[in-house]
This record gives structure tokens, sequence and C-alpha cells, in this order.
């Protein structure tokens, strides 16, 4: 059965989507994978006090952003912006769904959660 996620409303979050680096395996890890590179309203996102990496609607990391930063890596035509963070191990979010805030069939990567 599956568990979704009870944001409390203490909790402000910016949840990403990694299914697809994820899935390809490509950077390092979920931290690797979490932190850039974001087209997002970087305003709200510096209101969160917590990062949720979903792969395919499961939140398989949860980090507490300490800095959100421009990125000078990516070189597309839009501003991009990854954060740096310490990980949260024994969140409470871990392992639930989202689907129950997060529109499952939104083409957006980002969402914010009481922000």
């Amino acid at each position: 059965m599956t568990q979704y996620i009870e944001p409390s409303i203490e909790d402000h979050m910016v949840c990403v989507n990694i299914s697809k680096t994820f899935d390809a395996k490509e950077r390092m890890d979920n931290y690797d994978r979490a932190r850039h590179y974001w087209r997002l309203d970087v305003n709200r996102a510096e209101k969160a006090n917590l990062v949720l990496a979903t792969v395919h609607g499961i939140v398989v990391a949860v980090f507490h952003p300490t800095q959100w930063y421009k990125s000078k890596i990516y070189k597309g035509k839009t501003e991009r912006y990854e954060f740096e963070g310490i990980e949260i191990e024994d969140s409470p979010y871990l392992g639930k769904c989202v689907w129950n805030i997060v529109n499952p069939k939104s083409q957006n990567p980002v969402s914010y959660i009481n922000l």
C-alpha cells in the first residue's frame, strides 16, 4: 500500500524530480542528481528548509539546503540554479509518495510545497 507524505506546516519544501538522471544512472549519487541544474524561482526556493528528491513520485533523498546560487556550469539558454545542502538520512518523508500533493502529470520537474 502506498504511503503518501503528510507535510508538516513547519516544513517548506522544494520537490525535485530526479527520475531521468536516476534511471539513466547519470551522476554519482542522489545528492549530485538533486542539487543541480534547476529552472526555478530562487526567491521561493530560498524560503525552503527541505529539498525532496523524488524518483517516480517516491522520496529517495531529503536535504536541508544551506545555499542556492546561479549555476556557472550550465550552458543553456535559461538561468539554472543549484544548491548546497546537508542530507537528512532519517527524514520521515523518505520512501513516501508525493503524488497526493504534486501533480504526477506535470512536466515541470520542480514543485513547491508549503511555499
